[in-house]
């Protein structure tokens, strides 16, 4: 092959283009959105726009505020990475919740829960029960 030759135009290109992807991501993150991946790409959205989410298996259920809600094959885990650790909690091991949408916070001897703006009621783990009791 000839040193002197330039490189195919798609070869060039790459460099510029996984640039404007690194760029995109800044961008959309910097602007207060959290990227959440969904199938063949992501979902952009702002973490308020989340309530919960909800662990079955190997699927995750998110549950919005305006009351829709999407399943997804991801796990838990997966969603915990990419959500903000200062807003959103894993409260029980199936459940994830955005501390912004907690009312009321029910510590029972036999059922300790959250209460969400929806109405909707969360299960506390035992070992989340004991952060509260300072």
């Amino acid at each position: 092959m000839n040193p002197n030759r330039s490189k195919p135009r798609h070869e060039t290109m790459m460099p510029i283009i996984t640039q404007a992807k690194t760029s995109l991501t800044v961008a959309i993150k910097s602007s207060g959105r959290i990227l959440l991946p969904i199938p063949g790409g992501y979902q952009c959205c702002h973490a308020d726009e989340i309530l919960y989410l909800k662990a079955s298996s190997n699927y995750t259920e998110i549950h919005y505020a305006d009351g829709s809600k999407r399943l997804l094959s991801k796990t838990l885990k997966t969603f915990e990475a990419v959500l903000p650790s200062h807003r959103f909690f894993r409260v029980h091991k199936t459940f994830v919740v955005n501390a912004a949408h907690i009312t009321e916070i029910h510590l029972n001897t036999n059922e300790n829960s959250l209460k969400l703006a929806n109405g909707f009621m969360i299960p506390i783990s035992r070992n989340i029960k004991l952060l509260f009791n300072d």
